[in-house]
């Protein structure tokens, strides 16, 4: 007998582990943000190598910023196709002479400490790594790999946005009808058209036409400065 496979609409309060979700969803979309939700947490508890770099990505710049209570990295990252470019591996490393410092190739980091959620079609955005690790100087470089899981994406990417006060607290505005599941946050600071401090944070949850806010863990300056704060969608359809 042939298998049909039946989609029903459900609406439901929970979504296996222990993912929570509001709304009326079908049980096919369910499924699938479990399933990503689950990839990301295998992925994490791996080291992340990135051999070729992606053709589709160009790294615009790295900047290293170090202070006595830890570190950052800010990379500038460019979509070069017209597709959406998801759970992008990155690897970030400081170079002096001969020898490299990776910083985010252990295994059991936070997935999206080494890996960048989602950049648009033909889009520019900013990825932050931190860390306590005090990185006294050096050259940082930057790798974008080829992804190893590929989400299906239909439509436009779900409207999230974030404000700053002038602090690196933020209020974040998921405008979707998709909830989003360890949200990225970013903040970074400029002066004079440089990075002078960064920060991130990651909000669990945050439903449907929800707002919350979050604080975000800074590095670097913290006066006479313009912050610009990003929100990062997860969880695409």
């Amino acid at each position: 007998m042939p298998l049909v496979r039946r989609t029903t609409a459900a609406c439901v309060a929970t979504l296996p582990l222990a993912v929570v979700v509001t709304g009326c969803v079908s049980t096919q979309q369910i499924a699938a943000r479990a399933r990503l939700v689950s990839a990301r947490e295998l992925a994490s508890q791996s080291t992340t190598k990135v051999g070729r770099p992606n053709p589709d990505v160009t790294v615009d710049g790295v900047a290293l910023i170090h202070v006595r209570a830890g570190t950052a990295v800010v990379v500038s990252l460019r979509n070069n196709t017209t597709t959406t470019l998801t759970d992008l591996p990155i690897s970030i490393a400081v170079r002096s002479g001969n020898h490299a410092l990776h910083l985010n190739r252990s295994a059991n980091l936070d997935y999206f400490q080494s890996h960048v959620a989602v950049i648009g079609p033909h889009a520019t955005t900013d990825w932050v790594f931190t860390t306590a690790r005090r990185v006294a100087g050096g050259r940082p470089v930057a790798t974008v790999g080829l992804p190893d899981l590929h989400p299906a994406l239909a439509g436009r990417l779900p409207r999230v946005t974030v404000t700053s006060d002038g602090t690196a607290r933020v209020t974040v505005t998921n405008h979707s009808t998709i909830p989003q599941y360890d949200l990225q946050v970013y903040v970074v600071a400029m002066r004079a058209g440089r990075y002078v401090g960064a920060g991130g944070a990651e909000i669990p949850h945050l439903g449907t036409h929800a707002t919350t806010s979050a604080a975000v863990t800074f590095v670097g300056a913290a006066q006479r400065i313009t912050l610009k704060p990003i929100a990062v969608p997860t969880i695409f359809n």
